[in-house]
């Protein structure tokens, strides 16, 4: 939820970031509410690669589950973060956390910088993806 001088307006989470360090919100706005629904029974796990405690993450995975709906998200592997299409069918249709995690990076463009090549962030988001779907009970 996103508040202004114009009233609140709700932005879905697929349209909230627009870039790198940018969101959808006004210049005039504040985010005041972000909404999660409850989910009874689901299963959730969250990786993420940094040097040091408290730096950004050089590449992170957040999974999530219940009753049949689910899927895996993944951090600084694009200007904005990325849903795994693919990756998100194949586990909820059945693949082991590997063979999901394979497909991890489908849909990423990662880029290099001082922290991690595009090699690295690719392998780190298999490697977390997986970890993160075996967290969240395979």
């Amino acid at each position: 939820m996103a508040r202004g001088p114009g009233g609140e307006r709700v932005i879905p989470s697929g349209d909230f970031f627009t870039g790198f360090l940018e969101s959808s919100l006004a210049a005039d706005e504040l985010l005041t509410e972000i909404r999660v629904p409850k989910t009874p029974g689901s299963a959730w796990g969250f990786q993420k690669f940094n040097r040091r405690a408290q730096d950004w993450a050089i590449v992170g995975v957040a999974a999530a589950r219940s009753n049949g709906h689910g899927g895996i998200a993944l951090v600084n592997m694009g200007s904005t973060p990325i849903f795994a299409h693919q990756a998100t069918a194949a586990w909820l249709g059945g693949a082991s956390p590997s063979e999901a995690a394979e497909l991890a990076t489908a849909e990423a463009s990662p880029s290099a910088d001082l922290n991690a090549s595009v090699e690295y962030r690719l392998h780190l988001a298999k490697v977390l993806t997986r970890r993160a779907l075996e967290s969240a009970g395979g």
